[in-house]
């Protein structure tokens, strides 16, 4: 993504929402393996209550901010804890740097604060003996973001900077404060992949944990895959102290070089034969073949604790203490097969570089505590899916593929008590002697696990500060495929749930945070969902609900049936908010999306989805979910049409699939495909029944939008026919659909004279049309519905109708189902296997009569009144282009209309669109904005650079959002699943303007032009041939070319098509 200077009058690309969360990963390297995993590598983070100060804010709670984390491999999403919306962004490539985030972890930054009236060292030492005295110094610190990316550098942002940071449409980005370029003696090449920070107090610095790849430094031979090497390591973060440069002023970033400490190698690919082996001696980390570290978490067990397990009421790391932080960091690494356990005691001996014996600092989990259970489970089912530490550093949970969780009591404990011993008898083993609690309930793997104590109550008000909470009972939080949260009590009647939340969301539980303090739990889904829960009592408190872009089960690259093709994208004129459907993560909905706030301000359920699970996760399909395929609203927003597609298992409806399951292997399942469309009326909040009720869901965290289904249809084109194209006229009361198994389109026209309880009218199917002889089987043969191509069309007053076969592209009179024309794009001495297929097709109507025609690489104007080759035609405005000139790979695919775009000389009313155009096979993508007088690019305005923007990877949909004379706001979904603005000019007219309110009955209803069969100008001269142009290099202001054309008087649409049928119809 391309991110241009700030000037208006500069193109400029922002990035406006995508996934929240990374795709999962499999649980291991091999092929056959389908079961995916959640890391802890990038993972959302739950800040505890932040003061004003930046220290934990957990003696007021009430009044103290708290904020969510949600990092991604580009940036860190920081959203408030309270309501969930957008606070900023942190990008840690905001200087231009192109990076990719590996991990983030929250750590808490200590600095020192003396006490003036204390100097004497005398008095310190009577200070520190009086328990009830207070100490000369103060220990304080703040909470510090820090994020390690690829290049080998840490990125550090402080949370109190969160306060202050807003986000204005979604442009602002925070950048880092410092940045740490990590270096090591033995290894070079840093890469940083997994980072973790034990909640631990050191006088001068936060210690950090990581996992590191890199290459090493002694290795003799120039074999690069031996001198590639990983190993954990630590290092600290010393205190901040802010600089300044030679003139005395802040400077605004501080770099610096940071030494990092190795503890222990990771060895990869063992052998089965010699894991046990190697294993056992501990001298550095054993991982099986095709396995890898997915979760690296580090705990910190005071020495107070260590006294006595049983007295749980110890000092939180954020209290006073005077000589450090003493006692144990244990250090898990999880992986899919394997668990390793380090410590490393406090206070830490920096000043040795010495490294340590591992086999005295680690244990590896090997044995029977790796097998799940009694009953027989393969090798994938039982490998791990996630784990979590409890807060008193005492248990570990490991959650597994086959949906088993396992609790081992005291595990850190035992781990001390082994590591401390003279004599590693076999028999002491930590996975011999400790307790291990075993729970199901969970049908697919576990993705999600924590902890949750019930200590928060004592910040509402009890003003107890002693950090008794871990002496309060504690629950475990489980989550997975099953979209359900499940609460477990360890103190008692552990072997069954003690609670469910159900239906969480349409996606699977990917995350589950908790506070202490403030007892939030924070539930984030694979459908880019976020929502909030009292832990007390389990109501939901907020919902917030992003771009649902990715797909609940992962398995978009396995998408069957007509369930594919790009996300529908069209603006909403009643709220003026983009309508989106057809989308990954949301089956069966229509979104309202917000792009300044980046969230669901709407929902419309138009196929209801019911979330079944599968019986085996690695052989039974996912049912494909209902699908939202086609879209189109009126010009007033009152009337809209939607075609859905829902499977079923009853094979007497629809047409018939075979859906094949995950891994193959020739099992399919049968089943039927059922299309239906449906009307829908806009009834508003007044009218609407319930509206207390909806007013009540919404503050709930639902978004419910007022329409009203006025009729509906299954199979409108046989059992067996589908719908590949769909058009609503501009006035709303007249639907068009193509269907490619049929070989027909259906005309559907609004039933006045009945009408539903609310007032809205019902529909009726009109007629049916054949495909007309001389287009035979160039529907059925030639169209991908993948493609996302708008076929049909109308008019701008509504009374032509375009209809699309193959390299054709026919007008009929709708009224009567006449055929008055047809026109090609490209010549029409080309043989019909040379033409390429029409994708889309637009009338350009506000100010003259054509149309804009696009087919694969090719776009062009056309005139419906027959253009160069009739003898009635006067004008020469008709030009086309092909893509050519971009490369062998440019394809076209998007086009939108700019009405309200004025150009140079103040020519608006459809002089200006938008196209993108695919470089590179999809890796990138060049959105600019073409003339249509001049069939060039458009340059800004008194320059030479033209309006273009160049983004990352496949533009699938375009839609206008905001477009008043010389300022356009457009809205792209990529492939990858990101949805960017990208803006030109400045947005004086609606700078004081707000987006409709979300269920306001008030709507703008534009009148819509009739089509005109001239141009503006008249001294004109007939045209030989179209003009061929290329839009590849800008043309400047002196080459612009003003429109000829004879200027006929304003039509009606009845004198127009009976003028083309009359004229041009029998040619």
């Amino acid at each position: 993504m391309t991110i241009t200077s700030s000037q208006t009058k500069t193109p400029q690309v922002h990035h406006v929402d995508g996934p929240m969360l990374p795709h999962l990963n499999h649980y291991s390297e091999s092929q056959n393996d389908t079961v995916p995993r959640a890391t802890t590598s990038l993972v959302p983070i739950l800040t505890p209550p932040i003061s004003s100060g930046g220290g934990s804010g957990d003696d007021d709670v009430e009044n103290s901010k708290q904020y969510v984390l949600v990092p991604n491999s580009q940036r860190i999403v920081v959203r408030s804890a309270h309501h969930g919306k957008r606070v900023c962004v942190l990008n840690p490539g905001a200087d231009g740097d192109n990076v990719t985030i590996r991990a983030v972890v929250l750590a808490w930054l200590p600095t020192r604060r003396e006490n003036e009236d204390n100097n004497d060292e005398e008095d310190d030492e009577e200070v520190e003996k009086d328990d009830d005295s207070e100490s000369d110094e103060e220990d304080t610190g703040e909470w510090v973001i820090l994020a390690a990316c690829n290049n080998g550098i840490v990125h550090e942002w402080s949370i109190t900077d969160l306060s202050t940071a807003t986000m204005e449409s979604n442009k602002e980005s925070l950048s880092s404060r410092r940045s740490f370029q990590l270096t090591c003696t033995t290894m070079q090449d840093l890469d940083l992949i997994h980072l973790t920070s034990p909640a631990a107090l050191t006088e001068e610095a936060a210690i950090l944990y990581g996992l590191v790849k890199g290459t090493s430094t002694d290795n003799e031979s120039n074999d690069e895959k031996s001198a590639a090497s990983s190993c954990l390591v630590r290092f600290e973060i010393p205190q901040f102290a802010p600089r300044q440069n030679e003139n005395g002023e802040s400077e605004n970033k501080v770099s610096l070089d940071l030494a990092v400490k190795p503890l222990v190698s990771v060895k990869k690919n063992v052998s089965s034969k010699v894991y046990q082996e190697e294993s056992s001696e501990n001298n550095h980390v054993c991982l099986r073949r095709k396995d890898s570290i997915f979760g690296l978490m580090a705990a910190y067990r005071p020495s107070s604790l260590k006294a006595d397990d049983n007295d749980l009421d110890y000092e939180m790391d954020d209290n006073d203490n005077d000589s450090g932080a003493k006692g144990d960091v244990f250090v898990v690494m999880c992986a899919s097969h394997g668990l390793i356990i380090y410590r490393d005691s406090l206070p830490l001996n920096n000043d040795d570089d010495t490294p340590s014996d591992p086999s005295t600092k680690m244990v590896h989990f090997a044995k029977s505590i790796m097998k799940s259970s009694q009953y027989h489970y393969t090798k994938e089912q039982q490998a791990f899916s996630s784990m979590a530490i409890s807060p008193n550093t005492k248990d570990l949970a490991l959650g597994r593929a086959n949906g088993h969780i396992e609790v081992f009591d005291n595990i850190f404990e035992n781990v001390s008590i082994y590591l401390n011993g003279t004599t590693k008898l076999e028999e002491h083993h930590p996975e011999e002697v400790t307790v291990r609690r075993t729970v199901h309930w969970h049908a697919h793997p576990v993705r999600a696990l924590a902890f949750l104590t019930a200590a928060y109550g004592r910040s509402k008000g009890s003003g107890n500060n002693n950090s008794s909470s871990f002496a309060n009972p504690m629950s475990l939080l489980s989550g997975g495929e099953e979209s359900v949260l499940v609460t477990w009590q360890l103190d008692r009647n552990f072997h069954k749930p003690s609670n469910f939340i159900a239906r969480v969301s349409q996606g699977s539980i990917v995350h589950t945070l908790t506070c202490q303090y403030s007892g939030k739990i924070i539930v984030l889904c694979s459908d880019n969902s976020i929502q909030c829960y009292n832990g007390s009592n389990y109501e939901r408190e907020w919902a917030e609900q992003g771009l649902a872009s990715m797909a609940l089960h992962g398995e978009e690259d396995n998408e069957q049936g007509p369930n594919g093709g790009p996300i529908v994208m069209v603006k909403d004129p009643i709220t003026n908010y983009p309508m989106l459907t057809n989308l990954p993560g949301a089956p069966g909905m229509v979104h309202w999306y917000d792009p300044k706030s980046a969230s669901v301000v709407g929902t419309l359920e138009v196929a209801p989805y019911n979330r079944v699970s599968r019986r085996d996760p690695t052989s039974d399909p996912h049912i494909p979910a209902p699908a939202v395929t086609h879209m189109a609203v009126g010009q007033n927003g009152k009337d809209m049409v939607t075609v859905d597609t829902v499977w079923t298992e009853n094979t007497s409806v629809g047409s018939a699939y075979n859906l094949a399951g995950p891994q193959g292997g020739g099992i399919t399942t049968p089943m039927n495909v059922c299309t239906s469309i449906k009307f829908w009326s806009y009834v508003g909040d007044s009218s609407s029944k319930g509206s207390g009720k909806v007013e009540r869901r919404r503050r709930n965290g639902d978004v419910p939008m007022n329409y009203e289904l006025v009729s509906s249809m299954a199979a409108p084109h046989g059992r067996e026919g589908e719908i590949c194209a769909l058009a609503v006229s501009p006035d709303g009361s007249v639907a068009c659909t193509l269907s490619q198994e049929e070989d027909a389109f259906r005309v559907w026209v609004k039933n006045t004279t009945a009408t539903t309880d609310t007032g809205g009218a019902l529909w009726k199917c009109l007629y049916k049309v054949k495909t007309p002889s001389g287009y035979a089987n160039l529907l059925s043969q030639r169209v991908d519905t993948s493609l996302g191509q708008q076929l049909i069309n109308f008019s701008s007053d509504g009374t032509v109708l375009s209809v699309s076969y193959g390299p054709h592209v026919t007008l009929w009179d709708h009224s009567n189902a006449t055929l008055l024309t047809s026109v090609t794009l490209g010549d029409e001495k080309e043989t019909l296997s040379a033409s390429e297929d029409i994708q889309t097709v637009n009338f350009l109507t506000k100010n003259d009569d054509v149309m804009l025609v696009t087919t694969a690489s090719q776009i062009g104007l056309k005139s419906p009144f027959g253009g160069v080759n009739s003898s009635c035609y006067l004008g020469e405005d008709e030009w086309s282009f092909d893509t050519g000139s971009f490369g062998k790979e440019a394809l076209v695919s998007a086009v939108v209309p700019l009405y309200d775009f004025k150009g140079k000389g103040g020519a608006t009313g459809g002089g200006f669109f938008a196209v993108s155009i695919t470089l590179d096979n999809g890796s990138k993508s060049t959105i600019s904005i073409i003339s249509r007088d001049e069939g060039s690019v458009v340059c800004a305005e008194g320059t030479d650079t033209p309006i273009q923007w160049q983004v990352d990877g496949e533009v699938q949909s375009l839609c206008l959002d905001k477009c008043n004379d010389s300022f356009v706001q457009l809205l792209a979904v990529t492939n990858d699943c990101q949805m960017l603005s990208l803006s030109y000019g400045s947005d004086g007219r609606t700078k004081n303007k707000g987006r409709g309110a979300v269920g306001s009955s008030s709507a703008r209803r534009g009148q819509a032009p009739v089509l005109k069969t001239g141009a503006e100008n008249a001294e004109v001269k007939p045209s030989a041939k179209r003009r061929k142009v290329s839009i590849g290099i800008s043309q400047g202001s002196e080459n612009a070319r003003s429109v000829s054309g004879f200027e006929f008087p304003a039509l009606s649409g009845k004198f127009t098509s009976a003028f083309i049928a009359q004229s041009l119809g029998k040619r």
